[in-house]
């Protein structure tokens, strides 16, 4: 396989929606090289879509002249939850089309990641538990949820 697999990447859907920190590393890591191999790697992982929680709209452009599909969903320190809602529903509607293979990706796979990934499950119904939802993101990337990430949560 070609390309160099991105820093914490998983798939949370297999096939179908991963979360990564960001493509060629994030603040004063980021390089262009690096990059280039990650982007290489997502594509032959069949990856058509990037979905960035940035502050900024760092790599954007370079991630859509390679033909990649963007999305972009600042999220900052305590954001309010109208706001997460937001950011659940382009993600669902994102990956509404069948074809699309979408990538989350914030600077690190910090603690509120996990927490829209899980809220995401329950928001879209693909789980109705928030507990099962909490339980699979923790197994997936083999570490506890943050209380900050669970705060993240719907309790449908």
């Amino acid at each position: 396989m070609a390309g160099l697999k991105p820093n914490d990447f998983y798939w949370i859907i297999e096939g179908k929606l991963a979360v990564s920190e960001c493509i060629g590393g994030g603040g004063l890591t980021a390089r262009k090289i690096r990059r280039e191999e990650e982007i290489q790697w997502l594509k032959g992982q069949g990856i058509n879509s990037i979905f960035s929680l940035l502050e900024s709209d760092f790599n954007l452009k370079n991630y859509q002249e390679v033909g990649f599909r963007t999305y972009h969903f600042p999220f900052g320190d305590n954001i309010p939850k109208e706001s997460v809602e937001v950011i659940f529903e382009a993600i669902k509607e994102a990956l509404s089309d069948k074809e699309r293979k979408l990538l989350i990706h914030r600077e690190y796979l910090d603690e509120e990641v996990p927490g829209v990934l899980a809220g995401y499950l329950i928001y879209s119904k693909l789980l109705e538990d928030p507990i099962l939802a909490r339980t699979i993101l923790e197994r997936i990337l083999g570490k506890p949820l943050s209380p900050k990430a669970i705060s993240l949560i719907p309790n449908q």
